[in-house]
């Protein structure tokens, strides 16, 4: 059941003969704010109250969101009817520009959390996001990014997203909006309710022609040391546990398309019953990676949603295809949905942005051949960054599946912790055994790649900096890195790159690298997760000491310090001919420089100028080792900001030791803690003899003004 609501109060409810909408379709697609239209006739009480760019408009189903956004335009057609189209809170990101800036050194999730921290500081409070839920790596977790003005949406997208993979997932909690970016595994559900000819496909749209299936494969393995045939390449293939045929088919493949024989290659696979295991999934789930189907499918939930679940965004649906021998487990791409008409709703099932498997092998091969694959990697992240994400991820996981397997005399086999009610289907899967604990992202045959055992020994692909100490390794493993140096060279299209590494005992690594690309040369050299490096463009050089995110760049005459981050906001200082100038959370305040006398260019001097953005200028002391602000002395401050007059304010006493002070104006005069009299004094200036025996003067005044004479007679 679905319910619209228009800034939280009932524009479209079941049952409801006034608050009625006509043909509401919402299109909804993984990283990507999707949109909702609809038509509003005039007896719905919401007429004529949708409020272009402002009014918000809210989708339950069954009580539960999926969808928000902001209305972009409603007009009033031929009819009388507004025609209204929404675009749902993701395209808020867009409403916010990313500046021009250059990032080193930063995680993925320490970028995407920049961004949003920039984006935050443009746009009104309903339009804010907060850093989620980040699952996604890369290689050694320090990313290097530029931004040139382009929506926070766009960056993200295109130099995060597009770059690393993973999908983009808007969470609220606690009357926040998070956006998570994590895996598809990650990112919906394993669906019970599956896909399969007769029972709930009613459209069915093929998408690949007959020539792209594969109805039989030979499959081949490792390379063999000694060839059977003189002059040509062997290799392992399953003759041996195959009744003797070195390919497989799928009757019913066979069948509608007829023979179509494609050989595909596991260059480390040698055991034979391996690689026929690995051809058989191949046939009938790998071949179909790269597949999109568009789909026209009934919701047996709205039938009976005890039985079944609903299909929502990003959920994995399990699709079977006798014809083509196909079952596999595709994720929803995207969906239409009419609120009114179910039957109409499309899935589009696929995952557009995977490599396709023959892709996949030939670059890992290219990798292979360029590189000595590493035996232990250690990837470096702030762990401040990890402990956040880790907290999100184990506050906000949804429910999962539990399974207790015991032998036939009803001992205790394992427990296992899956993404899918049975492991044949599972993706992620946890492990608990009398052996240990494991991790497989691989489903339940593994590999396992993550786990700890009984005897101490913990497996990882990535290890948290600061997670495990130098005395708690194995005995092998300092063993096994001392005295190593581990040297790479990479060349690729627009880059070529030289890493060289050192391990030495127990001591911290060592590494230097230089990165060559058409438009930058970048050298580095690190230690443990400390480090400086040097970039040089055509127009300038950056310096930058990752362990404290403080950057030096040097462009044509000037010398610029910035802290955490190369961004107009980060700028602290820059030295150029005209002296030291200062900027503060990205106010220029002013400059200590030389300059000349305006009335006379023959005076030279040294200035402290104050740049009409500034404040004050202060001159102060820190009075003890344990204080943690410092104490004025002198400062100028402009009015009503500091103090509210303008002009020079002293924090302390002042000794002239006898020197002169000139033309001096003085106010508000005290002595004594009582402020100086102001008034008149009369005085007797002459007595004189009035010459009848009596007496006679003449007096004057003295005028005082804050206890000082002002006047006097002469």
């Amino acid at each position: 059941m679905y319910e619209v609501y228009l800034d939280g109060r009932i524009l479209d409810y079941p049952g409801d003969e006034e608050c009625v909408i006509l043909e509401p379709k919402l299109d909804l697609a993984l990283n990507d704010a999707g949109s909702f239209e609809f038509l509003l006739p005039p007896s719905n009480p919401e007429y004529g109250s949708i409020l272009n760019k402002k009014s918000m408009v809210q989708v339950l189903k069954d009580g539960e969101e999926i969808f928000n956004g902001e209305v972009i335009e409603c007009e009033k057609d031929a009819d009388s009817l507004e025609e209204c189209f929404v675009v749902g809170e993701l395209a808020f990101l867009s409403s916010s520009i990313q500046p021009q800036a250059v990032y080193h050194d930063l995680s993925p999730r320490q970028m995407l959390d920049t961004w949003l921290n920039i984006h935050n500081t443009q746009v009104e409070e309903r339009k804010k996001f907060y850093t989620g839920i980040v699952t996604i790596h890369d290689s050694n977790d320090s990313i290097y990014r530029f931004t040139d003005r382009e929506s926070t949406l766009d960056a993200i997208r295109e130099k995060l997203v597009k770059k690393l993979g993973g999908y983009l997932r808007i969470r609220k909690s606690e009357g926040k909006r998070y956006l998570d970016w994590i895996s598809l595994e990650e990112y919906g559900k394993y669906s019970s309710q599956p896909i399969e000819f007769g029972e709930n496909l009613l459209d069915y749209a093929e998408n690949l022609s007959a020539a792209d299936v594969a109805t039989a494969i030979i499959p081949l393995g490792a390379r063999l040391d000694e060839s059977p045939i003189e002059g040509l390449e062997g290799y392992t293939d399953i003759t041996s546990v195959n009744n003797g045929k070195d390919y497989l088919y799928i009757p019913g493949a066979v069948e509608r398309f007829g023979w179509n024989r494609k050989v595909v290659k596991w260059k480390d696979v040698t055991l034979p019953e391996n690689l026929k295991e690995k051809g058989e999934v191949w046939l009938r789930d790998n071949q179909y990676e790269a597949m999109v189907l568009d789909i026209r499918a009934l919701d047996l939930s709205m039938l009976d949603p005890e039985e079944y679940e609903d299909f929502r965004l990003g959920d994995r649906i399990h699709a079977y295809a006798e014809p083509y021998g196909m079952d596999r487990v595709f994720p929803v791409q995207s969906m239409r949905i009419f609120l009114h008409e179910p039957s109409k709703n499309k899935l589009q099932l696929g995952n557009k942005q995977i490599k396709t498997y023959t892709k996949h092998e030939a670059d890992t091969q290219k990798q292979i051949n360029a590189e000595e694959e590493e035996n232990r990697r250690i990837t470096t992240d702030w762990m401040k960054s990890a402990v956040d994400n880790l907290t999100q991820m184990m506050t906000g996981s949804e429910g999962g599946y539990k399974i207790e397997e015991y032998d036939d005399e009803k001992h205790w086999l394992r427990t296992l912790i899956m993404d899918a009610p049975d492991k044949e289907h599972a993706q992620n899967v946890l492990q608990f055994n009398k052996y240990g604990i494991g991790g497989s992202h691989n489903g339940f045959n593994g590999p396992y790649t993550v786990g700890m055992t009984l005897d101490g020994t913990i497996i990882g692909e990535r290890i948290k900096a600061g997670s495990v100490q130098a005395e708690a390794l194995s005995v092998e493993y300092k063993a096994g890195v001392t005295a190593e140096i581990t040297a790479k060279f990479k060349v690729a299209e627009n880059l070529i790159s030289a890493e060289v590494k050192r391990a030495t005992g127990q001591e911290v690594e060592l590494a230097a690298s230089i990165k060559v690309t058409s438009d930058l040369v970048q050298t580095k050299v690190s230690k443990g997760e400390f480090g400086t490096y040097m970039q040089q463009y055509y127009n300038f050089f950056l310096y930058g000491f990752n362990g404290n995110s403080k950057y030096v760049q040097i462009n044509p005459g000037e010398i610029a310090i910035y802290d955490n981050g190369v961004t107009d906001s980060k700028k602290r200082s820059a030295f150029d001919q005209n002296g030291n100038h200062f900027w503060r959370d990205g106010y220029y305040v002013g400059k200590i420089g030389t300059n000349q006398w305006k009335q006379n260019p023959a005076h030279k001097g040294l200035v402290f100028d104050l740049d009409y953005q500034g404040k004050y200028m202060a001159f102060a002391y820190l009075e003890t080792p344990n204080d943690s602000e410092y104490t004025t002395m002198w400062t100028f401050s402009r009015a009503n900001s500091i103090f509210s007059r303008q002009g020079l304010h002293a924090g302390c006493d002042i000794d002239m030791h006898n020197w002169t002070l000139r033309n001096v104006k003085v106010e508000s005069l005290q002595a004594g803690g009582y402020l100086g009299w102001s008034g008149e004094i009369p005085i007797i200036t002459e007595i004189h003899d009035n010459g009848d025996g009596g007496i006679g003067w003449s007096y004057s005044r003295i005028t005082v003004s804050n206890g000082i004479i002002t006047s006097a007679p002469r």
